[in-house]
């Protein structure tokens, strides 16, 4: 276990959890000469645990707050961690050298608009890019004029925001990418505790970019009755709700490909107890490796809200759908969502607890 002097730089021991997940994915991917760059150190803690328990030697931490910078320096050496560690921006570090990084950290106090330019410039092809926002007010639509403004995505501010906040995060940083000929795959996607954290694997070359761009489009929700529908391309088309019939307003541009690579949520996963995650984190990690990766899920409590009914959990819907022969998991996003490929009048029958039909698909190519 790290020792840790906080100092006058932040240390949230409320972010451990997404501090164990990121270890514990170094610990499974990274080999001894494995470079990393913790691009916004704060105490240093992370790129502490990248060497000492992720097994990555090569290691490289930065922040531009002297205080933090001393903090940083001052844990790296009580913890016999071999570090460069460099009082410097994001952005004067990386206009200033020539290494490139398997591993790059960005964890900003705020969002990550100002960073993702700069940090693309120290990756290659493979780098493992691992984001934090904390602008959650912004990429879940209590902020809707800054979203679209900082990230060029209008967001949603209702029981679907977490998840296409992270969404929206991840579309941005495709964007991005592609200008500088990366496609993007996304490895890792966490919501706990407000924050939003995505491991993003970075993949060189124009036709890759162009793919990853292809995953992206946007969300037609149905205010009325709740259902949505996920719409991929460049344009949106107008879409009437399958559900009621009224017309859906349309959200993003956001990512709609992957959320997880299954074998890293195992790794992940098989290494949690020696991360030290208490029950209540090893559940979201289960729930997360259990979880249809598809976007994006519905409130079993809004929905018989809407419906004028009594509540009814989600495992009874779950286990109705599956016997139809749907797919229905839980999701981290929300403890009492699910995730489905049932369609509207599936959904219904479930919750009612009558006969369903065949589905139709929710994810729509434009």
């Amino acid at each position: 276990m790290a020792r840790i002097s906080q100092g006058r730089a932040f240390l949230n021991p409320k972010a451990k959890f997404l501090r164990d997940i990121s270890v514990a994915f170094v610990a499974a991917r990274a080999k001894r000469n494995s470079s990393v760059l913790d691009a916004t150190a704060g105490t240093g803690i992370r790129g502490i645990r990248y060497f000492l328990e992720g097994g990555a030697r090569n290691l490289t931490m930065l922040d531009m707050n002297r205080s933090a910078f001393a903090s940083a320096k001052r844990n790296a050496a009580s913890n016999s961690t071999k570090a460069e560690v460099l009082n410097k921006s994001i952005q004067e570090f990386a206009n200033t050298t020539d290494d490139r990084f398997d591993f790059i950290d960005v964890d900003p106090f705020g969002g990550i608009t100002p960073y993702i330019y700069d940090v693309m410039k120290v990756a290659k092809d493979g780098t493992y890019l691992m984001l934090t926002a904390t602008d959650t007010a912004v990429l879940c639509g209590a902020h809707a004029a800054a979203c679209i403004r900082l990230y060029g995505s209008k967001p949603l501010h209702n029981e679907l925001c977490h998840e296409t906040g992270i969404r929206i995060m991840i579309n941005y940083a495709v964007g991005v990418a592609a200008q500088l000929n990366f496609g993007v795959e996304a490895i890792l996607s966490v919501y706990y505790a407000h924050y939003l954290r995505a491991v993003l694997r970075l993949a060189h070359g124009s036709a890759k970019a162009s793919s990853s761009i292809s995953n992206t489009g946007y969300v037609h929700y149905c205010n009325a009755c709740g259902f949505w529908e996920a719409e991929k391309g460049i344009i949106p088309h107008q879409r009437a709700c399958r559900g009621c019939g009224a017309t859906m307003p349309t959200y993003g541009r956001m990512w709609l490909g992957q959320l997880y690579e299954r074998k890293a949520l195992a790794d992940v996963a098989g290494r949690s107890s020696a991360m030290g995650m208490g029950a209540v984190e090893e559940r979201h990690v289960e729930t997360m490796l259990n979880e249809y990766d598809t976007p994006l899920f519905y409130s079993i409590p809004r929905m018989t809200k809407r419906m004028h009914i009594a509540s009814v959990g989600p495992s009874g819907v779950i286990e109705r759908l599956k016997a139809k022969g749907h797919v229905a998991t839980r999701t981290q996003f929300d403890d009492s969502g699910i995730k489905t490929n049932a369609d509207a009048a599936a959904l219904i029958a479930a919750i009612t607890g009558r006969g369903t039909r065949t589905r139709t698909p929710a994810l729509a190519d434009a």
